[in-house]
Protein backbone atom coordinates (compact mmCIF):
# COMPACT_ATOMS: atom_id res chain seq x y z
CA UNK A 1 0.00 0.00 0.00
CA UNK A 2 2.62 2.40 0.38
CA UNK A 3 3.96 1.85 -2.56
CA UNK A 4 0.32 3.28 -4.41
CA UNK A 5 0.96 6.56 -2.31
CA UNK A 6 2.53 8.39 -5.25
CA UNK A 7 0.56 7.11 -8.29
CA UNK A 8 -2.47 8.06 -5.90
CA UNK A 9 -0.84 11.78 -5.55
CA UNK A 10 -0.64 11.99 -9.26
CA UNK A 11 -3.45 11.03 -9.94
CA UNK A 12 -5.57 13.75 -7.55
CA UNK A 13 -3.00 16.18 -9.04
CA UNK A 14 -3.88 15.17 -12.61
CA UNK A 15 -7.56 15.34 -11.27
CA UNK A 16 -6.46 19.03 -9.94
CA UNK A 17 -5.26 20.15 -12.92
CA UNK A 18 -8.14 18.79 -15.08
CA UNK A 19 -10.94 20.43 -13.10
CA UNK A 20 -8.97 23.83 -13.05
CA UNK A 21 -8.68 23.48 -16.78
CA UNK A 22 -12.30 22.81 -16.96
CA UNK A 23 -12.98 25.85 -14.98
CA UNK A 24 -11.23 28.18 -17.03
CA UNK A 25 -12.70 26.82 -20.21
CA UNK A 26 -15.66 27.06 -18.75
CA UNK A 27 -15.34 31.23 -17.80
CA UNK A 28 -13.55 31.24 -21.39
CA UNK A 29 -17.26 30.46 -22.66
CA UNK A 30 -19.19 32.54 -20.13
CA UNK A 31 -17.80 35.48 -20.24
CA UNK A 32 -18.26 36.57 -24.19
CA UNK A 33 -21.60 34.93 -23.71
CA UNK A 34 -22.19 37.17 -20.33
CA UNK A 35 -20.97 39.99 -22.78
CA UNK A 36 -23.94 38.88 -25.42
CA UNK A 37 -26.54 39.38 -23.35
CA UNK A 38 -30.10 39.63 -25.00
CA UNK A 39 -31.70 43.27 -24.06
CA UNK A 40 -34.32 41.35 -21.84
CA UNK A 41 -31.42 39.53 -20.32
CA UNK A 42 -29.67 43.41 -19.87
CA UNK A 43 -32.81 44.19 -18.53
CA UNK A 44 -32.89 41.82 -16.00
CA UNK A 45 -30.12 42.54 -14.67
CA UNK A 46 -30.58 46.09 -14.38
CA UNK A 47 -33.97 45.73 -12.33
CA UNK A 48 -31.92 43.00 -9.99
CA UNK A 49 -29.53 45.69 -9.48
CA UNK A 50 -32.18 48.10 -8.45
CA UNK A 51 -34.19 46.43 -6.15
CA UNK A 52 -30.60 45.92 -3.80
CA UNK A 53 -30.16 49.66 -4.10
CA UNK A 54 -33.40 50.23 -3.62
CA UNK A 55 -33.84 47.54 -0.83
CA UNK A 56 -30.31 49.34 0.42
CA UNK A 57 -28.59 46.08 0.11
CA UNK A 58 -26.38 47.00 -2.50
CA UNK A 59 -23.90 44.30 -2.95
CA UNK A 60 -19.77 46.18 -2.87
CA UNK A 61 -18.77 45.49 -6.40
CA UNK A 62 -14.98 44.52 -7.33
CA UNK A 63 -12.88 48.24 -8.00
CA UNK A 64 -9.20 46.86 -7.22
CA UNK A 65 -6.26 46.81 -9.50
CA UNK A 66 -7.02 43.24 -11.43
CA UNK A 67 -10.31 44.42 -12.27
CA UNK A 68 -8.85 47.63 -13.65
CA UNK A 69 -6.12 45.87 -15.61
CA UNK A 70 -8.50 43.80 -17.08
CA UNK A 71 -10.50 46.61 -18.34
CA UNK A 72 -7.62 48.26 -19.96
CA UNK A 73 -7.16 45.79 -22.31
CA UNK A 74 -11.18 46.61 -23.88
CA UNK A 75 -15.01 47.37 -22.05
CA UNK A 76 -17.93 45.02 -22.26
CA UNK A 77 -20.56 46.68 -20.92
CA UNK A 78 -23.93 45.40 -20.82
CA UNK A 79 -26.01 48.49 -20.89
CA UNK A 80 -26.06 51.83 -22.27
CA UNK A 81 -28.11 54.46 -19.93
CA UNK A 82 -28.84 57.96 -21.07
CA UNK A 83 -29.54 59.71 -17.89
CA UNK A 84 -29.33 63.73 -16.44
CA UNK A 85 -26.51 65.38 -14.61
CA UNK A 86 -28.06 65.78 -11.57
CA UNK A 87 -25.43 64.58 -8.72
CA UNK A 88 -28.90 62.59 -6.92
CA UNK A 89 -28.89 60.24 -9.94
CA UNK A 90 -25.85 57.88 -10.13
CA UNK A 91 -26.62 55.13 -12.90
CA UNK A 92 -23.60 52.81 -11.15
CA UNK A 93 -25.31 53.48 -7.74
CA UNK A 94 -28.97 53.05 -8.81
CA UNK A 95 -28.29 49.66 -10.63
CA UNK A 96 -25.90 48.25 -8.44
CA UNK A 97 -23.14 48.21 -11.34
CA UNK A 98 -19.65 48.42 -10.71
CA UNK A 99 -16.34 49.06 -13.71
CA UNK A 100 -16.87 48.00 -16.96
CA UNK A 101 -20.85 47.36 -16.78
CA UNK A 102 -22.60 50.59 -18.03
CA UNK A 103 -21.98 52.58 -20.52
CA UNK A 104 -23.14 56.03 -19.27
CA UNK A 105 -23.85 59.39 -21.51
CA UNK A 106 -25.08 61.89 -18.86
CA UNK A 107 -26.08 65.53 -19.72
CA UNK A 108 -28.40 67.99 -18.15
CA UNK A 109 -32.27 66.78 -18.80
CA UNK A 110 -31.20 63.96 -20.96
CA UNK A 111 -31.06 65.80 -24.22
CA UNK A 112 -30.63 64.06 -27.27
CA UNK A 113 -28.46 66.36 -29.33
CA UNK A 114 -25.89 64.62 -32.47
CA UNK A 115 -23.46 64.19 -29.47
CA UNK A 116 -25.15 62.00 -27.66
CA UNK A 117 -26.93 59.75 -30.13
CA UNK A 118 -23.67 58.96 -31.67
CA UNK A 119 -22.52 57.78 -28.54
CA UNK A 120 -25.18 55.32 -27.75
CA UNK A 121 -24.95 54.96 -31.69
CA UNK A 122 -21.12 53.91 -30.89
CA UNK A 123 -21.55 51.69 -27.99
CA UNK A 124 -24.30 49.64 -30.11
CA UNK A 125 -22.11 49.38 -33.41
CA UNK A 126 -18.73 48.62 -32.20
CA UNK A 127 -19.44 47.12 -28.67
CA UNK A 128 -22.68 44.89 -28.87
CA UNK A 129 -24.48 46.70 -25.96
CA UNK A 130 -27.91 45.50 -26.54
CA UNK A 131 -30.26 48.08 -24.29
CA UNK A 132 -29.98 51.64 -24.03
CA UNK A 133 -32.08 52.87 -20.58
CA UNK A 134 -33.51 56.19 -20.78
CA UNK A 135 -33.85 56.98 -17.18
CA UNK A 136 -35.22 60.23 -16.40
CA UNK A 137 -35.76 61.43 -12.38
CA UNK A 138 -37.77 62.78 -10.00
CA UNK A 139 -37.07 66.57 -9.18
CA UNK A 140 -35.28 67.40 -12.71
CA UNK A 141 -34.01 70.62 -12.43
CA UNK A 142 -33.98 70.81 -16.40
CA UNK A 143 -37.34 70.14 -16.65
CA UNK A 144 -39.02 72.48 -14.11
CA UNK A 145 -36.79 75.20 -16.06
CA UNK A 146 -38.50 73.72 -18.96
CA UNK A 147 -41.96 73.93 -17.31
CA UNK A 148 -41.57 77.38 -16.18
CA UNK A 149 -40.46 78.77 -19.41
CA UNK A 150 -43.74 77.80 -20.95
CA UNK A 151 -45.77 79.24 -18.37
CA UNK A 152 -43.51 82.55 -18.49
CA UNK A 153 -44.38 82.37 -22.39
CA UNK A 154 -47.83 84.23 -22.31
CA UNK A 155 -45.82 87.45 -20.46
CA UNK A 156 -45.75 90.33 -22.35
CA UNK A 157 -42.10 91.03 -21.09
CA UNK A 158 -40.14 87.64 -20.10
CA UNK A 159 -37.09 87.75 -18.93
CA UNK A 160 -34.11 87.05 -21.35
CA UNK A 161 -32.30 83.70 -20.92
CA UNK A 162 -28.95 83.93 -19.15
CA UNK A 163 -27.29 81.92 -21.95
CA UNK A 164 -27.99 80.89 -25.80
CA UNK A 165 -27.13 77.05 -25.00
CA UNK A 166 -29.15 76.70 -21.85
CA UNK A 167 -31.99 78.07 -23.99
CA UNK A 168 -31.47 76.08 -26.25
CA UNK A 169 -30.96 73.05 -23.75
CA UNK A 170 -34.32 73.72 -22.29
CA UNK A 171 -36.21 74.06 -25.71
CA UNK A 172 -35.13 70.36 -25.94
CA UNK A 173 -37.69 69.43 -23.39
CA UNK A 174 -40.16 71.96 -24.40
CA UNK A 175 -42.17 69.39 -26.15
CA UNK A 176 -42.89 67.33 -23.04
CA UNK A 177 -44.19 69.93 -21.26
CA UNK A 178 -46.01 71.23 -24.09
CA UNK A 179 -48.03 67.58 -24.91
CA UNK A 180 -48.40 67.09 -21.02
CA UNK A 181 -50.15 70.22 -20.67
CA UNK A 182 -52.89 69.38 -23.03
CA UNK A 183 -53.96 67.21 -19.62
CA UNK A 184 -54.58 70.73 -17.32
CA UNK A 185 -52.76 69.06 -14.72
CA UNK A 186 -51.01 71.65 -12.56
CA UNK A 187 -48.44 71.57 -9.44
CA UNK A 188 -46.35 68.57 -8.43
CA UNK A 189 -48.79 66.39 -10.68
CA UNK A 190 -47.80 68.56 -13.79
CA UNK A 191 -44.07 67.94 -13.45
CA UNK A 192 -44.18 64.72 -12.86
CA UNK A 193 -46.07 63.94 -15.77
CA UNK A 194 -43.57 66.25 -17.87
CA UNK A 195 -40.76 63.80 -16.41
CA UNK A 196 -41.96 61.11 -17.88
CA UNK A 197 -42.93 62.26 -21.03
CA UNK A 198 -39.83 63.55 -21.66
CA UNK A 199 -38.22 60.09 -21.01
CA UNK A 200 -40.56 58.43 -23.94
CA UNK A 201 -39.81 61.35 -26.15
CA UNK A 202 -35.74 61.01 -25.71
CA UNK A 203 -36.25 57.36 -26.63
CA UNK A 204 -38.53 58.50 -29.87
CA UNK A 205 -36.42 60.99 -30.84
CA UNK A 206 -33.17 58.68 -30.59
CA UNK A 207 -34.46 56.31 -32.82
CA UNK A 208 -36.17 58.40 -35.05
CA UNK A 209 -32.91 60.82 -36.32
CA UNK A 210 -30.89 57.29 -36.18
CA UNK A 211 -31.03 54.63 -38.90
CA UNK A 212 -28.55 52.74 -37.19
CA UNK A 213 -29.97 51.78 -33.99
CA UNK A 214 -33.67 51.41 -35.45
CA UNK A 215 -32.01 48.70 -37.70
CA UNK A 216 -30.78 47.05 -35.11
CA UNK A 217 -33.81 47.49 -33.34
CA UNK A 218 -35.66 45.74 -36.06
CA UNK A 219 -33.65 42.36 -35.76
CA UNK A 220 -34.25 42.47 -31.86
CA UNK A 221 -30.47 43.11 -31.06
CA UNK A 222 -31.16 46.46 -29.50
CA UNK A 223 -34.12 47.91 -27.67
CA UNK A 224 -34.34 51.69 -26.00
CA UNK A 225 -36.28 51.77 -22.48
CA UNK A 226 -37.23 54.92 -20.68
CA UNK A 227 -37.58 54.59 -17.38
CA UNK A 228 -37.90 57.17 -14.20
CA UNK A 229 -35.79 57.08 -11.08
CA UNK A 230 -37.64 58.16 -7.91
CA UNK A 231 -35.37 59.80 -5.72
CA UNK A 232 -36.47 59.09 -1.87
CA UNK A 233 -37.55 55.27 -2.41
CA UNK A 234 -34.67 54.54 -5.01
CA UNK A 235 -37.12 52.59 -7.09
CA UNK A 236 -36.75 52.82 -10.60
CA UNK A 237 -40.14 52.93 -12.52
CA UNK A 238 -40.15 51.38 -16.19
CA UNK A 239 -42.40 53.32 -18.83
CA UNK A 240 -44.00 52.43 -21.81
CA UNK A 241 -43.23 54.16 -25.17
CA UNK A 242 -45.16 57.45 -26.83
CA UNK A 243 -45.59 58.13 -30.18
CA UNK A 244 -43.67 61.06 -31.51
CA UNK A 245 -45.26 64.69 -30.82
CA UNK A 246 -45.25 67.70 -32.79
CA UNK A 247 -42.51 70.23 -33.20
CA UNK A 248 -42.47 72.46 -30.36
CA UNK A 249 -43.12 76.55 -30.58
CA UNK A 250 -40.06 78.82 -29.05
CA UNK A 251 -40.43 80.37 -25.47
CA UNK A 252 -38.97 82.75 -23.30
CA UNK A 253 -36.67 81.55 -20.51
CA UNK A 254 -37.70 82.66 -16.75
CA UNK A 255 -34.66 84.68 -14.88
CA UNK A 256 -33.22 82.23 -12.52
CA UNK A 257 -31.92 82.59 -9.03
CA UNK A 258 -28.18 84.10 -8.34
CA UNK A 259 -25.33 81.33 -7.75
CA UNK A 260 -25.74 79.47 -4.03
CA UNK A 261 -22.88 79.43 -1.92
CA UNK A 262 -20.61 76.67 -2.39
CA UNK A 263 -17.32 75.01 -0.98
CA UNK A 264 -14.24 77.04 -2.05
CA UNK A 265 -12.42 75.31 -5.22
CA UNK A 266 -9.46 74.18 -3.37
CA UNK A 267 -11.68 72.20 -0.98
CA UNK A 268 -13.73 70.68 -3.19
CA UNK A 269 -10.83 69.11 -4.88
CA UNK A 270 -8.89 68.19 -2.29
CA UNK A 271 -12.69 66.08 -1.47
CA UNK A 272 -12.20 64.61 -4.65
CA UNK A 273 -8.44 63.80 -4.08
CA UNK A 274 -8.75 62.33 -0.77
CA UNK A 275 -11.79 60.01 -2.60
CA UNK A 276 -9.53 59.11 -5.19
CA UNK A 277 -6.92 58.11 -3.11
CA UNK A 278 -9.92 55.73 -1.13
CA UNK A 279 -10.72 54.38 -4.38
CA UNK A 280 -7.13 53.62 -5.41
CA UNK A 281 -6.56 51.37 -1.58
CA UNK A 282 -9.25 49.24 -3.02
CA UNK A 283 -10.88 49.52 0.62
CA UNK A 284 -14.99 48.92 0.91
CA UNK A 285 -16.72 52.35 -0.41
CA UNK A 286 -17.32 55.17 1.70
CA UNK A 287 -19.87 56.85 -0.60
CA UNK A 288 -23.43 57.64 1.49
CA UNK A 289 -26.30 55.97 -0.29
CA UNK A 290 -28.27 55.49 2.49
CA UNK A 291 -32.40 55.73 2.62
CA UNK A 292 -31.33 59.13 5.05
CA UNK A 293 -29.19 60.29 2.06
CA UNK A 294 -31.72 60.07 -0.44
CA UNK A 295 -34.40 61.68 1.72
CA UNK A 296 -32.52 64.86 2.64
CA UNK A 297 -31.83 64.90 -1.79
CA UNK A 298 -35.64 64.89 -1.99
CA UNK A 299 -35.46 68.74 -0.95
CA UNK A 300 -32.65 69.27 -3.71
CA UNK A 301 -29.04 68.92 -4.36
CA UNK A 302 -25.63 70.79 -4.24
CA UNK A 303 -22.86 69.09 -5.64
CA UNK A 304 -19.13 69.55 -4.77
CA UNK A 305 -18.00 69.42 -8.54
CA UNK A 306 -18.88 69.22 -12.35
CA UNK A 307 -17.08 66.09 -13.73
CA UNK A 308 -17.62 65.98 -17.68
CA UNK A 309 -16.18 62.56 -19.04
CA UNK A 310 -16.37 60.00 -21.63
CA UNK A 311 -19.22 57.85 -21.82
CA UNK A 312 -16.83 54.40 -21.66
CA UNK A 313 -17.91 52.10 -19.08
CA UNK A 314 -14.21 51.86 -17.35
CA UNK A 315 -14.88 55.27 -16.07
CA UNK A 316 -17.13 56.11 -13.72
CA UNK A 317 -16.69 59.24 -11.49
CA UNK A 318 -18.62 57.93 -8.49
CA UNK A 319 -16.37 55.05 -8.06
CA UNK A 320 -13.13 56.50 -8.65
CA UNK A 321 -13.83 59.58 -6.22
CA UNK A 322 -15.18 57.47 -3.91
CA UNK A 323 -18.84 59.67 -4.03
CA UNK A 324 -22.12 59.05 -3.16
CA UNK A 325 -25.36 60.59 -4.17
CA UNK A 326 -25.72 63.85 -4.72
CA UNK A 327 -21.89 64.72 -4.30
CA UNK A 328 -21.19 65.39 -8.20
CA UNK A 329 -22.82 66.47 -10.94
CA UNK A 330 -21.89 64.26 -13.83
CA UNK A 331 -21.83 64.97 -17.63
CA UNK A 332 -20.85 61.91 -19.96
CA UNK A 333 -20.72 61.70 -23.58
CA UNK A 334 -18.19 59.92 -26.21
CA UNK A 335 -14.69 61.58 -25.77
CA UNK A 336 -15.88 64.01 -23.13
CA UNK A 337 -16.88 66.45 -26.37
CA UNK A 338 -18.25 69.83 -25.59
CA UNK A 339 -21.19 70.26 -27.62
CA UNK A 340 -24.14 73.57 -26.82
CA UNK A 341 -25.59 71.17 -24.08
CA UNK A 342 -22.61 69.69 -22.97
CA UNK A 343 -21.76 73.41 -21.88
CA UNK A 344 -25.35 74.03 -21.11
CA UNK A 345 -25.01 71.52 -18.34
CA UNK A 346 -22.20 72.49 -17.01
CA UNK A 347 -23.52 76.11 -16.68
CA UNK A 348 -26.14 74.90 -14.79
CA UNK A 349 -24.07 72.65 -12.74
CA UNK A 350 -21.63 76.16 -11.45
CA UNK A 351 -24.42 78.89 -11.86
CA UNK A 352 -27.32 77.07 -10.55
CA UNK A 353 -26.14 74.08 -7.97
CA UNK A 354 -23.12 76.12 -7.06
CA UNK A 355 -20.59 73.68 -8.16
CA UNK A 356 -17.01 75.36 -7.45
CA UNK A 357 -14.82 72.49 -9.65
CA UNK A 358 -15.02 71.80 -13.31
CA UNK A 359 -13.22 68.42 -13.91
CA UNK A 360 -12.57 67.59 -17.86
CA UNK A 361 -11.64 64.21 -17.68
CA UNK A 362 -9.98 62.15 -20.23
CA UNK A 363 -8.98 59.05 -20.37
CA UNK A 364 -6.13 56.00 -21.73
CA UNK A 365 -6.85 54.24 -24.57
CA UNK A 366 -10.48 56.57 -25.29
CA UNK A 367 -12.02 54.69 -28.28
CA UNK A 368 -13.52 58.03 -29.69
CA UNK A 369 -10.00 59.83 -29.55
CA UNK A 370 -8.40 56.53 -31.18
CA UNK A 371 -11.57 56.27 -34.19
CA UNK A 372 -10.55 59.83 -34.75
CA UNK A 373 -7.20 59.21 -35.12
CA UNK A 374 -7.85 56.62 -37.87
CA UNK A 375 -8.93 59.10 -40.05
CA UNK A 376 -12.10 58.86 -40.50
CA UNK A 377 -12.80 61.17 -43.53
CA UNK A 378 -12.41 58.19 -45.70
CA UNK A 379 -14.68 56.10 -43.66
CA UNK A 380 -18.65 55.05 -43.77
CA UNK A 381 -20.07 56.89 -40.67
CA UNK A 382 -23.50 57.64 -39.68
CA UNK A 383 -24.14 61.82 -39.75
CA UNK A 384 -23.91 61.58 -35.97
CA UNK A 385 -20.58 59.69 -35.53
CA UNK A 386 -19.26 62.07 -38.02
CA UNK A 387 -20.25 65.24 -36.17
CA UNK A 388 -18.68 63.64 -33.02
CA UNK A 389 -15.51 62.31 -34.65
CA UNK A 390 -15.43 66.17 -36.05
CA UNK A 391 -15.18 67.53 -32.51
CA UNK A 392 -12.48 65.37 -31.79
CA UNK A 393 -10.19 65.80 -34.39
CA UNK A 394 -8.60 69.50 -33.43
CA UNK A 395 -7.04 67.61 -30.68
CA UNK A 396 -5.69 64.52 -33.19
CA UNK A 397 -4.08 66.54 -35.29
CA UNK A 398 -2.31 68.64 -32.68
CA UNK A 399 -0.49 65.29 -31.44
CA UNK A 400 0.35 64.09 -35.17
CA UNK A 401 2.07 67.09 -35.71
CA UNK A 402 4.85 66.47 -32.84
CA UNK A 403 5.17 63.49 -34.51
CA UNK A 404 2.97 60.69 -32.28
CA UNK A 405 2.01 57.49 -33.89
CA UNK A 406 0.12 54.72 -32.56
CA UNK A 407 -0.88 54.57 -29.03
CA UNK A 408 1.25 57.37 -28.37
CA UNK A 409 -0.57 59.12 -30.55
CA UNK A 410 -3.90 58.50 -28.99
CA UNK A 411 -2.40 59.20 -25.61
CA UNK A 412 -1.07 62.63 -26.68
CA UNK A 413 -4.64 63.54 -28.34
CA UNK A 414 -6.48 62.68 -24.82
CA UNK A 415 -4.21 65.46 -23.27
CA UNK A 416 -4.67 67.90 -25.85
CA UNK A 417 -8.28 67.23 -25.92
CA UNK A 418 -9.11 67.67 -22.27
CA UNK A 419 -6.86 71.05 -22.11
CA UNK A 420 -8.70 72.05 -25.30
CA UNK A 421 -11.94 71.37 -23.74
CA UNK A 422 -11.40 73.79 -20.79
CA UNK A 423 -10.28 76.39 -23.08
CA UNK A 424 -13.56 75.74 -25.48
CA UNK A 425 -15.40 76.28 -22.15
CA UNK A 426 -13.91 79.21 -20.60
CA UNK A 427 -13.93 80.83 -23.89
CA UNK A 428 -17.71 80.32 -24.98
CA UNK A 429 -19.04 81.06 -21.78
CA UNK A 430 -19.44 84.45 -19.80
CA UNK A 431 -21.03 83.00 -17.49
CA UNK A 432 -18.07 80.55 -16.41
CA UNK A 433 -15.48 83.21 -17.11
CA UNK A 434 -17.57 85.10 -14.62
CA UNK A 435 -17.37 82.61 -11.95
CA UNK A 436 -13.79 82.00 -12.78
CA UNK A 437 -12.64 85.56 -11.90
CA UNK A 438 -14.89 85.79 -8.99
CA UNK A 439 -12.78 82.89 -8.05
CA UNK A 440 -16.16 80.46 -7.55
CA UNK A 441 -15.07 78.11 -9.79
CA UNK A 442 -11.92 76.55 -11.17
CA UNK A 443 -11.59 74.56 -14.45
CA UNK A 444 -9.16 71.29 -14.49
CA UNK A 445 -8.05 68.93 -17.41
CA UNK A 446 -6.88 65.42 -16.41
CA UNK A 447 -6.56 61.78 -17.47
CA UNK A 448 -7.70 59.06 -15.63
CA UNK A 449 -5.32 55.68 -16.55
CA UNK A 450 -7.27 52.87 -16.72
CA UNK A 451 -4.94 50.25 -15.97
CA UNK A 452 -3.19 51.95 -13.00
CA UNK A 453 -6.38 53.86 -11.61
CA UNK A 454 -3.97 57.00 -11.29
CA UNK A 455 -5.56 60.76 -12.38
CA UNK A 456 -3.36 63.07 -13.86
CA UNK A 457 -3.83 66.49 -13.01
CA UNK A 458 -2.46 68.21 -16.05
CA UNK A 459 -1.75 72.45 -16.49
CA UNK A 460 -5.02 74.55 -18.00
CA UNK A 461 -3.15 74.86 -22.09
CA UNK A 462 -4.45 78.79 -21.70
CA UNK A 463 -1.61 79.21 -18.67
CA UNK A 464 1.24 81.46 -19.74
CA UNK A 465 4.79 79.72 -20.13
CA UNK A 466 5.87 82.08 -16.81
CA UNK A 467 8.32 81.97 -13.99
CA UNK A 468 7.35 80.31 -10.92
CA UNK A 469 5.57 82.53 -8.49
CA UNK A 470 6.99 82.93 -4.89
CA UNK A 471 6.00 80.39 -2.65
CA UNK A 472 3.40 80.82 -0.45
CA UNK A 473 3.85 81.01 3.77
CA UNK A 474 4.99 77.49 4.76
CA UNK A 475 5.99 75.92 1.66
CA UNK A 476 9.41 75.68 0.09
CA UNK A 477 9.67 76.14 -3.31
CA UNK A 478 12.00 73.90 -4.88
CA UNK A 479 14.37 75.07 -7.30
CA UNK A 480 13.96 76.01 -10.99
CA UNK A 481 16.28 73.55 -13.14
CA UNK A 482 17.12 74.69 -16.59
CA UNK A 483 14.27 72.95 -19.18
CA UNK A 484 12.32 71.83 -16.20
CA UNK A 485 8.32 72.46 -16.55
CA UNK A 486 7.29 75.86 -15.12
CA UNK A 487 5.73 75.69 -11.83
CA UNK A 488 2.21 75.89 -11.62
CA UNK A 489 0.00 79.25 -10.81
CA UNK A 490 -1.42 80.34 -7.33
CA UNK A 491 1.56 79.66 -5.52
CA UNK A 492 1.40 75.49 -5.62
CA UNK A 493 4.45 74.03 -7.21
CA UNK A 494 4.30 71.11 -9.05
CA UNK A 495 6.73 68.05 -8.44
CA UNK A 496 6.86 64.81 -10.34
CA UNK A 497 5.39 61.98 -8.34
CA UNK A 498 5.37 58.69 -10.12
CA UNK A 499 4.96 60.00 -13.22
CA UNK A 500 2.12 62.24 -12.52
CA UNK A 501 2.06 65.60 -12.69
CA UNK A 502 1.07 66.57 -9.33
CA UNK A 503 1.03 69.86 -6.73
CA UNK A 504 3.30 70.05 -3.57
CA UNK A 505 1.34 69.98 -0.68
CA UNK A 506 1.48 73.02 1.80
CA UNK A 507 1.31 70.16 4.91
CA UNK A 508 1.40 66.49 5.01
CA UNK A 509 -2.23 64.92 4.69
CA UNK A 510 -2.50 63.51 7.83
CA UNK A 511 -6.17 62.79 8.32
CA UNK A 512 -6.78 62.79 3.98
CA UNK A 513 -7.93 58.56 4.22
CA UNK A 514 -10.55 59.47 6.86
CA UNK A 515 -12.06 61.99 5.13
CA UNK A 516 -15.36 61.22 3.12
CA UNK A 517 -16.99 62.88 0.15
CA UNK A 518 -20.14 63.87 1.31
CA UNK A 519 -21.67 67.10 0.21
CA UNK A 520 -23.57 68.72 3.11
CA UNK A 521 -27.62 68.66 3.35
CA UNK A 522 -29.26 70.75 1.15
CA UNK A 523 -29.88 74.22 2.18
CA UNK A 524 -26.88 73.88 4.32
CA UNK A 525 -24.00 76.52 3.26
CA UNK A 526 -20.52 75.08 2.78
CA UNK A 527 -17.96 76.10 5.24
CA UNK A 528 -16.08 79.20 4.00
CA UNK A 529 -12.78 77.25 4.34
CA UNK A 530 -12.77 74.40 7.00
CA UNK A 531 -9.88 73.30 8.71
CA UNK A 532 -10.00 70.07 9.35
CA UNK A 533 -10.77 69.46 5.28
CA UNK A 534 -8.18 71.49 3.98
CA UNK A 535 -5.53 68.52 3.46
CA UNK A 536 -2.99 67.72 0.43
CA UNK A 537 -2.53 70.77 -2.31
CA UNK A 538 -4.65 71.87 -5.00
CA UNK A 539 -3.61 71.07 -8.73
CA UNK A 540 -2.94 74.42 -10.68
CA UNK A 541 -5.68 76.56 -11.22
CA UNK A 542 -7.36 76.10 -8.15
CA UNK A 543 -7.58 79.58 -6.13
CA UNK A 544 -6.56 79.47 -2.90
CA UNK A 545 -7.30 81.42 0.26
CA UNK A 546 -4.94 84.65 0.99
CA UNK A 547 -2.47 84.50 3.59
CA UNK A 548 -3.22 86.37 6.63
CA UNK A 549 -0.18 86.92 8.04
CA UNK A 550 0.67 88.69 4.67
CA UNK A 551 2.89 85.91 3.21
CA UNK A 552 5.70 86.26 6.16
CA UNK A 553 7.14 82.27 6.23
CA UNK A 554 7.91 80.97 9.33
CA UNK A 555 10.44 77.76 9.06
CA UNK A 556 9.12 76.27 11.78
CA UNK A 557 5.83 76.07 10.23
CA UNK A 558 7.36 73.48 7.90
CA UNK A 559 7.03 69.80 9.10
CA UNK A 560 9.79 68.60 6.20
CA UNK A 561 12.10 71.06 8.70
CA UNK A 562 10.41 70.14 11.86
CA UNK A 563 11.10 66.78 11.78
CA UNK A 564 14.82 66.79 9.85
CA UNK A 565 15.72 68.80 13.43
CA UNK A 566 13.97 65.77 15.61
CA UNK A 567 16.06 63.31 13.82
CA UNK A 568 18.94 65.05 14.48
CA UNK A 569 18.33 65.74 17.89
CA UNK A 570 17.85 61.78 18.26
CA UNK A 571 21.29 60.73 16.51
CA UNK A 572 22.76 63.00 18.90
CA UNK A 573 20.88 61.50 21.98
CA UNK A 574 21.63 58.46 21.02
CA UNK A 575 25.31 58.81 20.53
CA UNK A 576 25.92 61.11 23.92
CA UNK A 577 24.07 57.62 25.67
CA UNK A 578 26.59 55.21 23.86
CA UNK A 579 29.70 57.08 25.28
CA UNK A 580 27.99 57.71 28.61
CA UNK A 581 27.74 53.55 28.50
CA UNK A 582 31.36 53.37 26.97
Amino acid sequence: MPAAEPDDRETHSMACTTQKALAWLAIAIAAPLAAQRTPDEALRALQDGNRRFAADRSVPQPLGEGVRRTLARGQSPFAIVLCCADSRVVPEHVFNAGLGELFVIRVAGHAADPETIASIEYAVDHLSVPLCVVLGHEGCDAVAAAVAQVAAAGQEHPEPAPSAVLQGLLEQIEPAVRKVQKRELAGAELTDACEEEHAQLTVTECLRRSPLLRRFARVGRFKMVPARYHLLSGEVEWLPNRPLPAEPASAALRALPPVPVAAPPHVALRLLQAGHRRFLGDGLPAGDLSVTRREQLTHGERPLAIVLCCADSRVAPEHLFDAGLGELCVIRVAGNALNDHVLASIERGARDLGASLLVVLGHTRCGAVAAAAEHPEGQQLTPNLRALLARLEPPVEKARRGGATGQALVDLAVRANVQRVVVEARSRSAILRDLEQQGRLAMLPAVYDLASGEIVWLKDAAEPEAAPPPAPAGESAPPRHAGSAPQEKHGAATAPQHGREVPVPQQPPANDEDLTVVAPPPGADHPADPAAEDHGAPAAGVPEPADPTGGAASPWRDPILVVGLGGVASLLLAALVAVLKK
